[in-house]
């Protein structure tokens, strides 16, 4: 069962679960706002593309042929706003793994590159739990800085994994056995 996580664990730690998330495509009700804005976009762009091939009209030559290309870029956002992103999402969630131990969370990652990256569960370590068929655990949370220096938060944890009633019991058998 550890065989492959063997070179990654501490001396004496143990696998007490490990999974994956489920594949496919998964919609949140989160993804609604963002999606609603990836159609306005998307049908604003192409409406732009179209309109822009005909306003040069047919002796536009070269520059009527490129000027409608500018759009193109924006087509492309817009498109993965609306769809792109929950393929992206179903690959990225197929090339990953999850193994809880006795002492900590580990998210193996292969979807562009190679990632490994674990969390400490203590006796601190705040879990959220999302009941369902496919369950989330969330175990941290990250601070990050986008653009004009907003910061938003971005959730870690095993997502869409089965049995997660068992895994939330198991999680908070490990958070009390730590926070001694």
């Amino acid at each position: 069962m550890t065989s492959g996580w063997a070179p990654y664990l501490d001396p004496g730690e143990r696998i007490l679960w490990e999974g994956q998330p489920a594949k496919g495509l998964r919609f949140r009700t989160s993804d609604l706002l963002l999606s609603g804005f990836g159609v306005i976009f998307l049908s604003f762009s192409l409406f732009w593309v179209f309109m822009a091939s005909f306003a040069v009209g047919d002796g536009g030559g070269f520059l009527g042929l490129i000027f409608p290309l500018f759009g193109l870029p924006f087509v492309a956002v817009g498109v993965y706003l609306v769809f792109g992103r929950f393929i992206w999402d179903a690959y990225v969630r197929s090339r990953t793994r999850y193994a809880l131990t006795d002492k900590r969370a580990i998210v193996a990652t292969s979807a562009f590159g190679r990632s490994l990256k674990s969390w400490p569960i203590t006796g601190e370590t705040r879990l959220e739990f999302e009941p369902g068929d496919e369950a989330t655990i969330w175990f941290h949370e990250e601070e990050r800085r986008g653009n004009k220096g907003r910061r938003y938060t971005v959730k870690k944890g095993f997502e869409y994994v089965a049995s997660g009633d068992e895994l939330y019991r198991l999680m908070r058998s490990v958070q009390q056995d730590n926070s001694a």
